[in-house]
């Protein structure tokens, strides 16, 4: 880290306590994204962005404001303390404020930066695609490499606040995926993805290009589906869908505390197949989401969620953890919304870090073998309309395959999910032992029994 950002933040601290700030935090971050596109077998374009910006929470007597600049000089920083100090003194006051974060010993996660990633040049994202496309192609003359990419960052995040909080922490990510489809004859695949994320310059684009063309290919060989409530086995893509937004909107101290969780009141009750530990743990080796701190300087920690089945706790950032009077578990984020804002121009909320689901000692190519007569999901569509207060859902289950006899016999078309998420989970009766990260989850496969299936 330059010396400057660290000096940069604690001028803006000082300067907004000479302002009349009873609170101040800074928080700066810097990123470089290299990314390369495919599109319809082709490279599309390359590019390289480098985006760096710092914010400024201020707080006057409980009342908060907030502003940002990606003008890294010390005028630009300062006048955006000015005008966070100002926003503070004009806004209503929050009753439920009660303090920025203090300071807390860090974790230093490893494998969280990667200094040859961080090093690559951005024709390599143009290389990997085109071994990705080429591998596709290899597999089967009959697949098109719909879309795709390879997407590397590196960044830092600086972090400076009032009460003492100084953290610096910086690291690097590599994802690559590749969207295939396949025509045999008058049968068209749908979309099927293949895809991989890691913190180290680890990336195998054969492999990626292969299986998305195998799954393009497999989903070639359509069977019939019949309707009906059936064990189902869930790849973790599609375990990933459908709980990124139910069960992973329900964990968060807000919705708890705001009443909007079923998960409410039920600490140290049984929510969950006995067979299921999940934890959030920002402190995960080589986890996509793992650090020393989170987006307020809160260290990351392993925080448990459901152990053996009963409810353990909820994840929170300060301004939650500080109503609910609990510590925060580090889970505060920044960015996104509808304008896609980067992290430095927003106020911090809730989100997972890695929330895992415990791998078990199923071996994962002996799940197949234990199902007599259900289905093979591979992903989901639609998962996105799913009711988090309610866990009701109905999804598209695509591609999908028909399980009979311990074997995959074909593939189905027009076959639909319903059910409610937080009923289902309690009948997960076999848990893989082989775990992927898709997105903030990690997950192995696992056997539902009673999931209704609609044709």
């Amino acid at each position: 880290m330059k010396i400057v950002y660290l000096d940069l933040c604690r001028k803006a601290v000082n300067e907004g306590l000479k302002l009349g700030a009873t609170e101040i935090e800074a928080s700066l971050l810097l990123m470089r994204n290299i990314s390369a596109e495919i599109e319809r077998g082709q490279i599309k374009g390359c590019s390289a962005m480098d985006n760096g910006g710092i914010g400024i929470r201020a707080i006057v007597n409980r009342k908060i404001g907030f502003a940002y600049t990606n003008n890294l000089t010390v005028e630009s920083v300062i006048e955006a303390v000015r005008s966070a100090v100002k926003a503070a003194r004009a806004s209503l006051e929050d009753n439920k404020w009660k303090s920025l974060p203090e300071p807390r010993p860090y974790p230093s996660p490893a494998d969280g930066y990667d200094e040859k990633l961080a090093s690559l040049p951005a024709e390599r994202a143009v290389e990997i695609c085109q071994e990705v496309i080429d591998a596709a192609v290899d597999y089967s003359k009959k697949v098109l490499p719909a879309f795709g990419e390879t997407a590397i960052s590196i960044g830092e995040v600086v972090i400076v606040n009032s009460h003492g909080v100084e953290v610096h922490d910086k690291y690097t990510r590599i994802e690559c995926y590749l969207a295939a489809m396949a025509k045999i004859g008058d049968t068209t695949s749908p979309i099927c993805h293949e895809f991989s994320q890691s913190r180290k310059y680890e990336v195998n684009p054969r492999e990626i290009g292969s299986k998305a063309a195998e799954l393009a290919v497999k989903s070639t060989k359509i069977g019939r589906a019949e309707p009906g409530k059936f064990t189902v086995i869930f790849d973790p893509i599609a375990l990933a869908s459908l709980l990124t937004f139910t069960f992973a909107e329900v964990i968060r101290g807000d919705m708890v505390i705001r009443g909007r969780s079923p998960y409410r009141d039920k600490i140290g009750e049984r929510v969950a197949s006995e067979k299921i530990s999940f934890y959030d743990d920002g402190t995960l080796p080589g986890g996509i989401y793992s650090g020393k701190c989170d987006l307020e300087g809160v260290p990351r920690q392993r925080t448990p969620i459901i152990i053996n089945g009963i409810l353990e706790g909820f994840i929170y950032d300060s301004y939650w953890a500080n109503i609910a009077e609990v510590e925060s578990t580090g889970n505060a984020w920044r960015g996104g919304g509808g304008l896609r804002l980067p992290p430095y121009a927003t106020l911090p909320f809730i989100q997972p870090s890695n929330l895992v689901l415990e791998a078990k000692d199923i071996v994962e190519s002996d799940l197949i073998k234990e199902i007599k007569n259900g289905y093979y999901v591979r992903d989901l569509q639609g998962a996105h309309q799913s009711n988090p207060e309610t866990g009701e859902f109905s999804v598209a289950a695509v591609p999908c395959w028909k399980i009979e006899n311990g074997e995959l016999k074909h593939a189905v078309r027009g076959v639909m999910l319903a059910g409610n998420v937080y009923e289902i989970i309690k009948n997960i009766t076999l848990v893989g032992d082989r775990s992927r990260q898709v997105n903030f989850f990690i997950l192995p496969q696992v056997a539902i029994e009673g999931v209704q299936v609609i044709t």
